[in-house]
């Protein structure tokens, strides 16, 4: 259950939600230029772009969930369950593990344009990382300062969408989420109009009434409405910080209390963390659930040329600021 979004007003961000319900001890990982990475099947990586992003790091591998890279590429992998279909090697494709997708793809390409082509010859494998992480069954949402489009692996092989709304969240597949906009087309941020009964004054009795239809509950179906209405109807920003707090406002119409959703065996569902990564400037921001405060890694500011895996721990308490 997480939501993830592309975001172009002003500036080119792109960032997600990461809804579970526990924690696998993420940290923000920085993968530099001569960090080797290793792929089952393709040739070792040495020498490459290098990338942050969010990942839970298991013998010394970044198994990343969303990153950017310096060039300003970014991909995030949401689950998706009952629809994802990974396949054997494949002759004549590159063969890339589902784990392996977005250090393969961020290490290699510098925009969207690169990405897609080298999508087009790649097969995405059932492979598991270790017998204790197994393959999780996945879609992706992928931009770059010009765009962004959706990857599914399915039953009908590799399915690369534009995605014109710049939302990804979970099932159903992303052309059934676009089908549902239909439903809401008609919510607004403006004050109702009367086309019920014009004859009769109807006088809306609160503010925010243009926005009734909208869905509150915590399905993807849900949160993929609302981050879109979200989205298209958030005032613009003013300067480069309002921007990156106009961001994580609109990731707010998604985030998860604890206990508001619950699995089958009754665990509760959070946001463990949201991220926005700067696709200009290669800056990434992110929130915890146990601490609001936006905190920043800038790659500008690093050593990107190392061979060494730079992690940062997430977890913090909450920041208060007593006045």
């Amino acid at each position: 259950m997480c939501t993830a979004i592309y975001e172009n007003q002003n500036r080119p961000l792109f960032g997600r939600t990461l809804d579970l319900e526990y924690s696998y001890g993420e940290s923000v990982a920085v993968t530099p230029h001569r960090f080797p990475l290793e792929f089952i099947y393709e040739p070792r990586n040495a020498a490459h772009l290098a990338i942050v992003g969010t990942a839970h790091v298991s013998g010394g591998y970044p198994l990343y969930y969303d990153a950017v890279n310096e060039s300003g590429l970014a991909a995030a992998g949401l689950n998706f369950p009952d629809n994802a279909v990974y396949h054997p090697r494949r002759d004549g494709f590159y063969n890339i593990a589902s784990f392996e997708l977005i250090p393969w793809l961020l290490s290699r390409c510098e925009n969207l344009s690169e990405a897609v082509r080298l999508l087009c010859h790649t097969n995405i494998t059932a492979d598991a990382f270790s017998p204790s992480l197994p393959p999780t069954p996945l879609h992706w949402l992928i931009a770059d300062r010009g765009g962004a489009v959706t990857l599914e692996a399915t039953s009908r092989g590799i399915q690369i969408y534009d995605n014109p709304v710049g939302v990804l969240t979970n099932n159903p597949p992303f052309e059934y989420h676009l089908t549902n906009l239909a439903n809401y087309m008609g919510a607004d941020s403006l004050p109702p109009q009367n086309t019920l009964y014009p004859s009769l004054k109807i006088t809306p009795y609160s503010r925010g009434m243009g926005g009734l239809g909208l869905p509150g509950d915590f399905s993807s179906t849900s949160r993929f409405v609302r981050a879109v209405f979200a989205k298209s109807h958030t005032a613009h920003a003013q300067n480069d910080t309002d921007n990156i707090g106009r961001f994580f406002h609109i990731m707010d119409t998604v985030t998860q209390p604890q206990g508001c959703a619950l699995t089958e065996d009754g665990a509760p569902i959070y946001t463990v963390y949201t991220s926005c990564a700067d696709l200009l400037c290669g800056n990434y921001y992110f929130t915890t659930y146990g601490c609001r405060q936006i905190r920043a890694i800038s790659l500008g500011s690093l050593a990107l040329d190392g061979d060494s895996l730079i992690c940062y721990p997430m977890e913090r308490g909450e920041n208060i600021d007593y006045l």
